[in-house]
């Protein structure tokens, strides 16, 4: 029970590494504001961590944009009282915005940028205030094991 009383935000929470970390928050005794985009992954995510015996909301929203961060810090605090950690989880990856240097189109370029960089700022710079307040906290930020690797992803016709 390492989280026994904190309350915790999780991006990306719908599913994948955001879901199995709202699991593990909870059953540490951490309550779960989950946040995604998709409502029903979010909605699934809460009532696995309700099953687990943890308290958990759902916030939908779009991680890259300032409005919907700040609205989910303050929604965390509204339905918690608090917030003691955030874990910038959402990220978009090759399946979703994949190609090669001469293939990806400029949206999925922004889109990729826009949900794997500019977020973990908004969303951090949001935060920051209500963790001051809470008198600390930690922020967690995911990256793609791909960034530790060397992957050769273009071929250059000659």
């Amino acid at each position: 029970m390492r989280l026994k009383d904190k309350v915790a935000l999780i991006t990306g929470a719908g599913g994948g590494i955001g879901r199995e970390s709202a699991l593990l928050f909870a059953r540490e005794g951490a309550a779960i504001m989950v946040v995604d985009l998709n409502h029903e992954a979010g909605a699934e995510t809460v009532s696995l961590v309700e099953k687990a015996g943890g308290g958990a909301a759902c916030s939908l929203a779009d991680v890259s944009r300032d409005g919907d961060a700040r609205q989910m810090i303050a929604t965390a605090e509204q339905k918690f009282g608090r917030l003691d950690v955030l874990f910038n989880n959402a990220g978009v990856g090759t399946l979703r915005v994949g190609g090669t240097v001469e293939t990806i189109d400029l949206d999925n370029w922004d889109l990729a940028l826009d949900v794997n960089v500019r977020a973990m700022y908004l969303v951090s710079k949001a935060a920051v205030p209500h963790l001051r307040a809470a008198g600390g906290g930690a922020i967690v930020n995911t990256a793609s094991v791909a960034g530790l690797v060397t992957w050769i992803a273009m071929e250059l016709a000659l």
